[in-house]
């Protein structure tokens, strides 16, 4: 038996418990970074679907130049870290060619304006 009102009482409790939930949740955000497999696969992905049209070697060699621009860019002196890390953020999704052309143009900019 229950009494009169105690079960609004429990259903607020839940709620409450499903909020704050929620809410620990969102401010602790997931940030794994991607592993090899992870990386490649995105790799093979984003080539197949830029360049599956031109058939198996098309997409073999957008690999193997994404591969290369992945591998470039771990090469950058740390002091260039702020600069890679900006072009990751803004034109990883047209790959990693792109990132490392938009590496050495603002490289470039900034050794020109010193």
């Amino acid at each position: 038996m229950t009494r009169s009102g105690s079960l609004p009482f429990i259903l607020r409790q839940a709620v409450a418990i499903i909020f704050l939930t929620c809410t620990a949740l969102q401010a602790a955000p997931v940030t794994a970074a991607p592993t090899e497999e992870e990386l490649k696969a995105d790799i093979v992905y984003l080539c197949y679907n830029q360049m599956g049209e031109f058939g198996a070697e098309g997409v073999d060699t957008c690999v193997k130049a994404e591969q290369s621009a992945l591998h470039a860019l771990s090469q950058y002196p740390q002091q260039h870290g702020e600069i890679v890390q900006r072009c990751k953020n803004r034109m990883q999704a047209a790959g990693w060619q792109m990132v490392r052309a938009c590496v050495d143009k603002d490289i470039a900019a900034a050794e020109k304006k010193d």
